[in-house]
């Protein structure tokens, strides 16, 4: 390597992305129930004490009555124009027993939508709200590229409690990494060990960077005093993933099903979404 590269590669070493905070309203949001108009507002009531942070936010509720099929539903969110959709697993359909699949209406809403998407526990399923007691003190941020995607990070603190903490947790794709060594071993032009270590270094310093910056800009906020966790790790099953939110005992979870950048999480955020099922889940 000749020192002019030597040179490029610690200024670009030194430079950083730092997170830009945007605070997010949420002046309408929308509840989607398949219950009846009476179950459909106490609902809502039971919401209310655990969305604390909505407080101000002006609600429409809709029951089983009203929307039609998945279209009408589509059109309802349209009108309404809501900045958040409040919903639950398996509307109008009794596969909430079998704990395989999300339902076309919440399908179609994360998916056909650019609404966020809070995704509750099934009151079929859970009659007895797990969220009762509890407000969003602990809520965890998840992701594999968690540098630069501000928005996410926007709404996890927007959802935080003022005493609260905001996870930052990246999961680094470890088969990933594997197979890039796997290659790297064959250039007899690298060193495999040094490789090894400097670049999963790299990797992890890179998210633990940003989670600092993310720290800096919201205590120079002021007003905002929780605190900010990095979680960044090496892994990619869904038992990682599982592992990190049940040991902090997460109140939500947040991640990204839309991004196309993130193909390789929609997978797992389906799988998530899918497997805890009595943890909140907001879908951006």
């Amino acid at each position: 390597m000749t020192s002019l590269d030597q040179f490029e590669s610690m200024f670009r070493g030194a430079d950083r992305d730092r997170y830009e905070y945007t605070r997010l309203e949420v002046r309408r949001a929308l509840l989607v129930t398949d219950l009846e108009v009476p179950e459909a507002e106490a609902f809502l009531e039971s919401l209310r004490p655990f969305l604390v942070e909505l407080d101000g936010a002006e609600w429409t509720v809709l029951g089983n009555d009203g929307y039609g099929d998945v279209d009408a539903l589509r059109a309802q969110v349209t009108d309404l124009a809501p900045d958040l959709i409040v919903t639950y697993r398996n509307l109008r359909f009794r596969t909430w027993r079998w704990p395989y699949s999300l339902g076309v209406y919440l399908n179609v809403l994360t998916r056909e939508t650019d609404v966020p998407v809070l995704v509750m526990p099934n009151p079929h399923e859970l009659p007895e709200p797990p969220w009762r007691g509890h407000e969003t003190t602990r809520v965890m941020v998840l992701t594999d590229h968690l540098v630069g995607d501000d928005r996410l990070l926007d709404w996890g603190v927007r959802f935080v409690r003022p005493d609260g903490t905001l996870y930052l947790a990246h999961l680094e794709d470890d088969q990933v990494f594997e197979r890039y060594l796997d290659v790297i071993g064959k250039l007899p032009s690298i060193d495999t060990a040094v490789a090894r270590e400097d670049i999963k270094e790299r990797l992890l310093k890179e998210p633990r960077d940003y989670a600092l910056t993310c720290a800096e800009v919201l205590a120079a906020q002021g007003h905002l005093t929780h605190a900010v966790e990095p979680l960044v790790e090496m892994g990619h099953s869904l038992a990682d993933y599982v592992r990190l939110i049940e040991e902090r005992d997460v109140d939500l979870l947040v991640f990204r099903t839309k991004d196309e950048d993130q193909l390789a999480l929609h997978g797992k955020a389906y799988s998530l979404a899918v497997r805890l099922r009595d943890v909140p889940i907001l879908m951006i």
